[in-house]
């Protein structure tokens, strides 16, 4: 499992990370995995033991919803509409990255906003809903289009579900 929780990130991080950061993040859901009980005793701080509680047996287990917790700061993009989903892109990507700007998606429908960004976006890379939401907003990641498939194959072996948008 180990080995395809590296994958995933180095998959995610686009060369973005070094082999320590990835090192670094896998050895974090290991660490979860392998105890969750120590894990939640030395993060006083976690918010998923409210998460269980609120979704009790639905609850993903502790390593998946620290995975997601590794991936914030520019791997994961959640909004409640795909115009917020693609500000987050955006401030990932950086300043003049992107062509289209989140402003020029305001009042669109969501099928409509969506197409945009897809156009945005290819064909380098490809837009995936990444179940697991530990909130109402939906959850996305953004994948170079050429490794799409691998990413699902170990998403789904981890236990998470992955669609195009």
């Amino acid at each position: 499992m180990q080995q395809q929780i590296h994958e995933l990130f180095e998959i995610l991080a686009d060369g973005g990370l070094d082999a320590a950061d990835l090192d670094a993040l896998s050895a974090e859901v290991g660490k979860a995995a392998a105890d969750a009980d120590a894990y939640l005793a030395a993060d006083s701080a976690s918010g998923y033991p409210a998460f269980q509680a609120r979704l009790g047996e639905a609850a993903m287990p502790l390593w998946q919803w620290v995975l997601l917790e590794q991936l914030e700061g520019g791997m994961v993009f959640r909004g409640s509409t795909p115009a917020a989903i693609y500000a987050e892109i955006t401030d990932a990507f950086g300043e003049d990255e992107l062509d289209l700007a989140p402003e020029a998606l305001a009042g669109l429908d969501d099928a409509t906003a969506l197409q945009h960004i897809r156009a945005e976006l290819a064909p380098s890379y490809t837009l995936l809903d990444f179940a697991q939401p530990v909130d109402a907003r939906r959850q996305t990641v953004l994948v170079r289009s050429a490794k799409v498939a691998r990413f699902a194959e170990l998403a789904s072996a981890l236990g998470f579900s992955v669609a195009a948008i």
